[in-house]
């Protein structure tokens, strides 16, 4: 045994199935392992490596399970940096693995050798953990403890980063770990005393739901938390789906004066899984008057912006278990006075784009949305419902233009059963129009719908107001229809709204990848 198959042996433990990315010969030993096992996990080439990361963060953000993107180093790994850079902010297990030079090169000066790069000084800022493998004795190691630290707290990114010479040398004697799920601790006795303490004192609480739920695999437990306190629910704008949004118990994204007027009513605000971002909290203008109990994986999050009156640093399900065992004893008052039906109500009587309500009305109710980042994508995160944790996407933190196809189709490879769109603009679409190619190649029937300006219209529009006119703003694009064609793909193009529902309609039904233009005036 080599120091590759070595190394997707210990992927194979770890139950990884499926590793989207683009060969090199750095881990041509990767590949002749992956080649023998091709029954086992399934390999999925891209046409850049940003997309195949990208791809990677769509299959773990619907899976909740690793997603596995592999790079040449270098180059390689540098484009996909956008990809692992957006997995960092959104919280997504993903695995970078990717090659190096022979380990005798360590002390070199990278920026001297062949596909040289410092990858640890470049992927530290947007990473958990680094793995540097100069020895195929340190693979099993190596692989045990990033899978731990992708599977324990708050998940984000992990690099591998496997040296030539460790993937060609002799493997015969090392063990093969286990699977490691990494450590998922509760809470104890005191604390757990503490925060029921919190909850007894409360009339009116007021549940904000964030990503750990999702996570955790949690929704059950919070969805009974919920029950149990007779409680209203939001979600930040990364958990959005954790809890279904017909449910009673639902008041939708925490963005919308009906939601925050809500809150602003609830004498105890319970934090579950959520960090706080900029985006729920306005640039953490938001103030917090009312007493809050705060339970997060990563427990340096908590007092980090708002002071909690009770922190647990601890996992999301494991807690809302402690907590709902105990709270089943008794039963609540309902000091929301019957009003959850009028809540959930108020969050979802916005005014509603007719393209997001129809194309909700299209689609399955299990179906997965991944959206770019434009204009009709920003109104998709409070207009279009959501009733299963995993079936949005979206670049809710960095901000990623480029994540809407290449998300779809790690999306689709998770879920080969369900139906998968990607809702982009014009600008975003091509930035990784050429996996069209790898969807085509693969026959993943994503649609992807295209909203074509030919602009950046929200950057043009911020410019406009700023100084009155605009610069570097409109595009020259291609006709989309005939782009799809030339990869394989079915176009289609709808120039009267009337139209579009019936379309996607049909688009949705074929076995094949399609292209939707939806021109805008």
């Amino acid at each position: 045994m080599t120091g590759g198959e070595l190394f997707v042996e210990c992927l194979k433990a770890q139950g990884v199935e499926v590793i989207f990315g683009m060969p090199g010969g750095h881990l041509d030993p990767v590949y002749e392992a992956l080649h023998n096992n091709r029954d086992a996990i399934r390999y999925y080439v891209g046409r850049h490596e940003g997309g195949c990361a990208f791809m990677a963060d769509g299959y773990a953000r619907t899976t909740g399970e690793v997603g596995v993107c592999m790079t040449v180093p270098g180059p390689g790994s540098n484009n996909a940096s956008i990809g692992i850079g957006e997995a960092y902010t959104a919280c997504s297990p993903v695995l970078l693995v990717t090659g190096q030079n022979p380990s005798y090169l360590a002390k070199k000066d990278p920026g001297k050798m062949f596909h040289g790069l410092d990858q640890t000084a470049a992927f530290a800022p947007m990473t958990k953990h680094i793995e540097l493998v100069h020895n195929v004795r340190e693979i099993p190691g190596a692989v045990n403890r990033a899978f731990s630290a992708l599977r324990s707290g708050r998940p984000k990114p992990v690099l591998i980063e496997l040296a030539t010479d460790a993937l060609y040398a002799s493997a015969d004697d090392l063990p093969v770990p286990p699977r490691n799920n990494g450590i998922r601790p509760g809470a104890g006795p005191e604390t757990i005393r503490e925060a029921l303490q919190l909850i007894d004192k409360s009339e009116r609480p007021f549940i904000l739901a964030g990503g750990g739920i999702h996570h955790a695999r949690a929704t059950a437990e919070l969805i009974e938390f919920a029950t149990l306190l007779n409680a209203p629910v939001a979600t930040s704008a990364m958990a959005k789906g954790v809890i279904p949004e017909d449910s009673p118990y639902s008041v939708r994204v925490f963005r919308s004066s009906a939601t925050q007027a809500a809150m602003e009513e609830s004498d105890l605000l319970i934090a579950i899984g959520t960090r706080f971002t900029y985006r729920d909290t306005s640039n953490w203008s938001m103030q917090i008057h009312q007493p809050l109990l705060h339970i997060e994986a990563d427990a340096a999050e908590i007092n980090r912006d708002y002071p909690a009156t009770v922190g647990i640093g601890a996992d999301a399900k494991v807690v809302l278990q402690q907590l709902n065992a105990e709270l089943r004893q008794g039963k609540r008052a309902d000091g929301w006075g019957g009003r959850l039906a009028e809540l959930h109500g108020q969050a979802a009587s916005a005014d509603r784009s007719r393209v997001i309500e129809e194309l909700r009305d299209a689609m399955p109710r299990d179906a997965i949305l991944a959206v770019d980042v434009h204009m009709t994508g920003y109104a998709a995160l409070h207009d279009f419902t959501v009733y299963e944790p995993g079936r949005y996407i979206f670049s809710g933190i960095s901000v990623a233009m480029g994540i809407g196809l290449p998300a779809a189709i790690g999306a689709q490879v998770a879920h080969p059963d369900r139906k998968v769109v990607a809702l982009c603009g014009d600008g975003g679409f091509l930035m990784n129009s050429p996996d069209l190619a790898t969807a085509v190649k693969y026959n993943l029937p994503v649609v992807t719908i295209v909203m074509n300006d030919n602009a950046f219209t929200s950057i043009e529009q911020t410019q406009v107001r700023r100084f009155g006119a605009s610069l570097g703003v409109k595009l020259a694009n291609p006709d989309f229809v005939k782009f799809a064609e030339s990869f394989g793909a079915i176009g289609f193009r709808v120039e009267d709204e009337s139209d579009f529902k019936p379309t996607v309609e049909k688009a949705l039904t074929l076995d094949q990848p399609s292209v939707i233009e939806v021109v805008k005036s």
